[in-house]
């Protein structure tokens, strides 16, 4: 074998242990033949232990700091990139890897450091958030009473946020949905949830033994809080039951339902009502007597005092009517 052979020969054996040999070294790569990471893609940096040996060698080593090996085993796994597997990928990189000098084990095993964890509480809290910016719990009282989480999906060691996403559910109580991870702004999986809450909704109940046929003043009804399945159907607004009639007999502590009133009549027969006339822009007023009961909306016929006409209107407010043409 010639010089010239020999000299070949020389360098191939140097390219099992170093990818090129420079006239003047700017840079030395050390990769250990293990390593610990985190994040999602394997940078060079982070397993390689990179020296500037020469003032002009900066900018190339924070470039192959840089250099992408490709992804990072995910959260309690490992993988191991062969000698030739990283040469290869250095060679495609495009940087100047022949003003470096290189040591690299026959082989790299990477492992995944730790991975960032959600605690209950902090899923619980993030549930709890969704809840009290929504119907019906923002108006009432609701604690979070059990939860039921489907494993979480593995995580890096990046922060961290998670929000609650509910499926469409007809009972309140029964809370079924999703957690959704996201770091870097990217979502990073879900997790399945079921929570039972402990909701009370705001209910008009009678204040006392209330009879069939009473008129509903201020002091037969009172407002209190109850657990959903009892308050749902209830009346909450003392408005909408002060005035009507009871049409069955409840006990104290019952709710107070649409279905157990009759209309709140804003007029009485008998009453002395103020009939309004309306043509256009113009208007005028007189006073009547209602001949019948009127809820508001209610058409009845009304006396007019002046005229001692009867005509028909329509129930406007509380003692006063609108006379229909």
């Amino acid at each position: 074998m010639n010089i010239r052979g020999l000299a070949c020969l020389w360098a191939v054996w140097l390219g099992l242990t170093r990818i090129a040999i420079a006239a003047v070294a700017l840079v030395s790569v050390t990769v250990p033949p293990e390593k610990a990471v985190s994040g999602d893609r394997l940078l060079l940096g982070e397993v390689a232990f990179i020296e500037v040996l020469d003032p002009a060698g900066r900018d190339l080593a924070s470039a192959l700091a840089q250099a992408d090996l490709g992804p990072a085993p995910g959260p309690g796994r490992s993988a191991v990139l062969r000698r030739d597997e990283i040469k290869k990928m250095l060679l495609a990189s495009g940087l100047d890897i022949r003003s470096a000098t290189w040591n690299l084990p026959p082989e790299l095993k990477v492992t995944a450091g730790e991975s960032a964890s959600v605690s209950e509480a902090e899923l619980r809290a993030a549930l709890e958030k969704h809840l009290a910016a929504s119907e019906p719990y923002q108006s009432g009282r609701f604690e979070v009473v059990s939860l039921n989480i489907s494993p979480p999906p593995a995580l890096s060691q990046d922060p961290v946020t998670v929000r609650f996403q509910p499926q469409i559910s007809s009972n309140p109580v029964n809370v079924a949905g999703y957690f959704i991870f996201t770091q870097k702004g990217r979502d990073a999986g879900r997790a399945r949830v079921t929570a039972l809450v402990d909701l009370s909704l705001p209910a008009l109940v009678a204040a006392r033994a209330l009879p069939r046929g009473r008129t509903l003043t201020a002091e037969d009804v009172s407002l209190t809080f109850l657990p959903y399945n009892q308050a749902k159907g209830a009346l909450s607004d003392p408005d909408q039951a002060l005035g009507a009639t009871l049409k069955t007999t409840l006990a104290a502590g019952t709710p107070l339902r649409e279905r157990s009133l009759s209309p709140s009549f804003m007029v009485r027969s008998g009453d002395t009502v103020v009939l309004i006339a309306r043509q256009g822009n113009l208007s005028a007023t007189t006073t009547g007597e209602a001949k019948a009961d009127g809820a508001l909306g209610d058409t009845i016929a009304v006396i007019n005092l002046s005229s001692k006409k009867s005509v028909r209107g329509r129930v406007v407010g509380p003692g006063q009517v609108e006379v229909i043409f």
